[in-house]
């Protein structure tokens, strides 16, 4: 006789229906069914990467998915393996989403003149980094390969314009980048927020000439020791150094 639960059928399951089962978020009931056929990873192995994915994530959204971009297609099919190989949890898992959703919400484009945030995606991806340190070692490498991948793709522009940035913007948008990929500390990147939001102030300011030029010589002072300091990429470093130089009298316009 059928079970009247229909999360559990008698018999070994031939299909998952996709309802409230899996949607309520009760792992449990994935793997009471598994103990009849077996593991629970022999039947997670069998499964597309997306149904997996719903039954440990079942609050996981197709926007946070963002199977478009192949890094992070790339970065969910390689969590998928290491889950399997029992290398992370699906505690580990549930964090790295919620701070992936963080960092894109973070770098969703602000409204001109809108204060700058470095602190918000730099936390983000700290506590991504912090998780991937806990990893088991068989599958920690291949996990932070595909996150730096997926940092770069969210480094890049949207779109490719015919004009070139202005000097404030491609500072902030460089100092980002710097920010996401190198380890400062959270001091460091306060006082780079400060900075750039005074540079961002001085251009929306009427102030006298000598006036601007000491606010704009003494931010641009705090972001070349901050990045002379701090623990950068080479290159990164060197970007924003060159996009100070670059920096005219009137802060360049500091939109990221």
């Amino acid at each position: 006789m059928a079970s009247s639960d229909p999360c559990r059928p008698a018999s070994m399951p031939v299909a998952i229906p996709f309802g409230s089962c899996l949607h309520n978020g009760h792992l449990h009931v994935i793997q009471n069914l598994t103990k009849k056929a077996g593991t629970m990873k022999r039947v997670l192995r069998n499964l597309p990467l997306q149904l997996t994915l719903a039954m440990l994530l079942p609050g996981l959204t197709a926007a946070a998915l963002d199977a478009t971009n192949p890094a992070m297609e790339k970065f969910q099919q390689d969590m998928k393996t290491a889950v399997l190989n029992g290398s992370i949890t699906v505690a580990q898992v549930k964090q790295l989403q919620a701070d992936a959703e963080t960092l894109k919400n973070a770098k969703a484009e602000q409204e001109p003149g809108s204060p700058i945030d470095l602190l918000t995606p730099f936390r983000a991806v700290s506590s991504m980094k912090t998780t991937m340190a806990t990893v088991d070692a068989k599958d920690r490498e291949t996990l932070h390969n595909d996150l730096l991948a997926v940092l770069a793709n969210k480094a890049q522009p949207a779109a490719a314009s015919a004009d070139p940035p202005s000097p404030g913007k491609k500072l902030g948008k460089d100092i980002f980048k710097a920010v996401m990929f190198g380890s400062p500390t959270e001091a460091q990147v306060k006082q780079l927020q400060d900075s750039l939001n005074e540079l961002q102030d001085i251009k929306g300011k009427q102030e006298r000439p000598l006036q601007a030029i000491r606010a704009l010589q003494g931010s641009k002072s705090q972001i070349e020791t901050v990045m002379n300091t701090g623990s950068f990429r080479p290159q990164d470093r060197q970007a924003v150094l060159d996009d100070l130089n670059s920096l005219g009298p009137q802060g360049g316009g500091m939109h990221r």
